[in-house]
């Protein structure tokens, strides 16, 4: 099989997670996912400010409107506006939703998330690398990682990495000794990898991992094997 038949099948293996969330929550961090030229700084109605997209910012509080008053840790904001009418770290802002009169808030605000995580891990594909085959052996696991979040590495790009590892356990084939039909038996497996996120919400992950079934004489038995995933989240 080719690699353009292995790139093929193993992009679809993926494995999603974080609904979009019904509000902001007081004390946590998130990101814009547009550019908004129309905050307004507490206390001063009068006067907008621009904070461009990927900036990062954390909850403060919600007024008795349901709009949200918010502070900046991290500020992009595109070349062509003013410094003297830009967003800063030591101003409170108003964060109005919907924004634009339209676009609910919540809906264009992506949470930052770091530290240690966790999840359900799917891999439908496998890249065996004892025999270079494609296989279809499912594995349903639970990872655990720690997830960090570097700078931007442009104003319109910016991403998550997370180092993980993983245990579940698999449905794999056996060829039956003596016969050339197969069987299918549960394996346990064991993975790591890594996932990066960027804020559009799509997910590139890479899995190495091993299935054993507690029989060596299963031509898998402790071979390695990749999966490469490629989504976007729920």
């Amino acid at each position: 099989m080719g690699l353009h038949s292995v790139l093929l099948l193993t992009l679809l293996g993926f494995f999603s997670f974080c609904a979009l969330a019904d509000n902001l929550d007081k004390g946590s961090t998130y990101r814009l996912g547009i550019t908004l030229n129309d905050l307004e700084e507490v206390g001063e109605p009068n006067k907008k400010y621009t904070a461009g997209k990927n900036s990062k910012f954390y909850v403060l509080s919600v007024d008795e409107s349901g709009n949200y008053i918010i502070r900046f840790d991290l500020i992009h904001t595109p070349n062509d506006v003013r410094s003297a009418d830009r967003v800063h770290h030591d101003k409170s802002y108003l964060l109005k939703s919907p924004v634009y009169n339209a676009i609910p808030i919540e809906a264009i605000s992506f949470k930052s998330n770091t530290g240690l995580s966790s999840g359900p891990l799917v891999v439908p594909f496998k890249y065996r690398l004892d025999d270079k085959s494609i296989s279809g052996d499912a594995t349903v696991g639970f990872y655990a990682g720690v997830t960090f979040e570097p700078n931007c590495v442009f104003d319109n790009w910016c991403f998550r990495i997370t180092p993980l590892i993983s245990a579940g356990i698999s449905q794999v084939s056996v060829a039956e000794v003596g016969g050339s039909d197969t069987e299918n038996k549960t394996s346990a497996t064991w993975a790591t990898g890594l996932l990066i996120t960027d804020w559009s919400n799509m997910n590139i992950g890479l899995i190495y991992g091993q299935d054993r079934i507690g029989d060596k004489s299963w031509k898998h038995e402790g071979e390695g094997w990749f999966s490469f995933m490629i989504g976007w989240q729920l």
